[in-house]
């Protein structure tokens, strides 16, 4: 494989040169540098980034941890940080914690020993121990939370209002003529999920003549579907559901069919979330704009801001929820 002796040879420039060009010193003139960089490329030449870091002192990397790659939330989010990332000169690492902090503290123990100069996290379900984040807080490693957020002072967040959102979701289905509704909830161990939950009962305590409950669910979708089951057979009433999330609301939706209960004549279904297949299910679901892609850029300008410039104080972003009505609810 082609190096920078081999680049040097071809260009007549000093090794100094070309990997100042590299290494992006301010000291070569455009001319230099394109004349480098055709080389490089006839040559297939691809810089080492650790070794570079390793001299500069500077990784270039960006460290990105989410609960799940597939997820349409999360993958919204990447889409959304690589859009301003790419154009900034920094590289990203994505990493999963697939909900398990062990996994979670892992990646970031890797992403230390690659020296990441900013790390972008969603905490997992079951992160409660925040001592390795705190240390990295403490080592001045920029670090930006979205979604998910730890209970720790000082630092920088991009969320939802999630509180907000559930309580328009539910507010809709009230407006909608609703009368016996169903909260299907999150894992209570979640704060946004929490958030969701109380948004929900406080839009039915704004209305009195409204009625409620509450399913907990568990990790396995199919006891989850007959805990549901059961809970439209025990109340009949039924006749609007608030899902916490987009998955479960088109879990939801199957189900009714499958009872033949009529969407949205005989219920209603909002979700939330906004995932593409809302668009597209028959009725097309109502739902929570997240608005992931605008999370992730708002995460991804602030871990470069805080890159760019010294003693920034901790910055709060909170995103505003938009309601999605669809044919579910009409």
């Amino acid at each position: 494989m082609a190096g920078i002796k081999e680049i040097a040879k071809i260009t007549g420039l000093s090794l100094a040169t070309v990997s100042r060009v590299f290494n992006e010193s301010h000291l070569v003139s455009p001319k230099t540098r394109e004349k480098v960089l055709k080389a490089a490329k006839d040559l297939d030449y691809q810089p080492n980034i650790m070794a570079a870091a390793l001299r500069s002192g500077k990784s270039k990397i960006i460290g990105v941890i989410v609960p799940e790659v597939n997820n349409f939330f999360f993958s919204g989010i990447i889409n959304g940080i690589e859009k301003i990332v790419s154009d900034s000169g920094y590289n990203i690492i994505i990493s999963q914690s697939h909900e398990s902090q062990e996994k979670e503290n892992e990646a970031l123990n890797s992403f230390l020993k690659l020296k990441v100069e900013g790390i972008l996290i969603s905490i997992s379900k079951e992160t409660t121990d925040f001592s390795l984040i705190q240390k990295i807080l403490d080592s001045k490693v920029p670090v930006i939370f979205f979604d998910r957020v730890p209970n720790l002072k000082q630092i920088n967040s991009v969320t939802l209002d999630d509180y907000r959102g559930a309580f328009l979701a539910t507010e809709h289905l009230i407006t909608q003529g609703c009368k016996n509704l169903v909260h299907i909830a999150g894992d209570a161990n979640v704060s946004i999920f929490n958030k969701r939950r109380k948004g929900f009962m406080d839009a039915i305590s704004k209305n009195k003549a409204t009625k409620s409950a509450t399913i907990e669910l568990t990790t396995d979708v199919k006891n989850d579907i007959e805990i549901l089951q059961k809970t439209l057979k025990a109340n009949p009433n039924i006749d609007g559901v608030f899902a916490f999330g987009d998955e479960i609301g088109l879990h939801a939706l199957n189900l009714f069919k499958t009872l033949d209960i009529a969407v949205p004549e005989s219920i209603k279904l909002i979700a939330f979330g906004n995932a593409d297949f809302t668009n597209l299910t028959e009725p097309k679901i109502s739902t929570i704009d997240q608005e992931c892609s605008q999370m992730g850029e708002l995460a991804a300008n602030l871990v470069l801001k805080n890159l760019q410039e010294e003693n920034i104080s901790p910055e709060t972003k909170v995103l505003f929820p938009r309601l999605i009505i669809r044919d579910s609810t009409k």
